[in-house]
């Protein structure tokens, strides 16, 4: 089992490479400028932590609403070539206002209302995705060239970009369990 403690909770974000938008605009866009980084590894997440391949249990009882950690793990699955065949999994827990958007837009109805999990790849073109730090659109494709620009909301949907409604970031096979600790197990 791995255990995120308080440790790992901590901001991980470049100030070179990172620059977020503090505002997100009515179409909801946001503007990152993620100029000259990587389009293979998310970035801009709270925490990462790498595991093997295979099933794993993550605690992620130390996430505080609002925050975003990556599990990372190898796969041999050729939808992660973009990445590296590393499968990024993000484990976003919702703020109260996610919570109230995600039920609102969520076309298949929350799979867990305080916590999304989510493969960080753009269904677009297959790009890591990146967390904004925009409460109201809180994940993006790192490819930010012009017919690219996903962004996604609170429960995966594409928002914008190339991404629009219909398209929605895969969920890996997952379990939460709550109680004293939080668990995340992945298949």
């Amino acid at each position: 089992m791995h255990k995120l403690t308080r440790r790992h909770v901590i901001a991980t974000l470049s100030s070179s490479a990172v620059l977020l938008c503090p505002a997100v605009l009515n179409a909801q866009t946001v503007d990152v400028d993620w100029d000259g980084i990587p389009t293979t590894e998310p970035i801009g997440q709270t925490s990462l932590m790498e595991v093997g391949a295979g099933p794993a249990e993550v605690d992620v009882t130390a996430l505080q609403p609002g925050e975003v950690a990556v599990i990372a793990r190898p796969s041999d699955d050729e939808f992660y070539t973009s990445t590296g065949m590393t499968q990024y999994i993000g484990v976003l827990r919702r703020t109260a206002t996610q919570i109230a958007a995600s039920a609102e837009t969520d076309p298949d109805g929350l799979q867990d209302p305080e916590y999304l999990v989510v493969n960080l790849v753009c269904p677009h073109r297959g790009k890591a995705v990146g967390i904004t730090g925009d409460e109201a659109v809180p994940f993006a494709c790192t490819d930010r060239g012009g017919r690219h620009s996903s962004n996604f909301n609170a429960s995966g949907q594409g928002v914008s970009g190339a991404s629009d409604a219909s398209d929605q970031m895969s969920v890996p096979e997952h379990t939460i369990a709550a109680g004293d600790t939080v668990m995340l197990t992945i298949a």
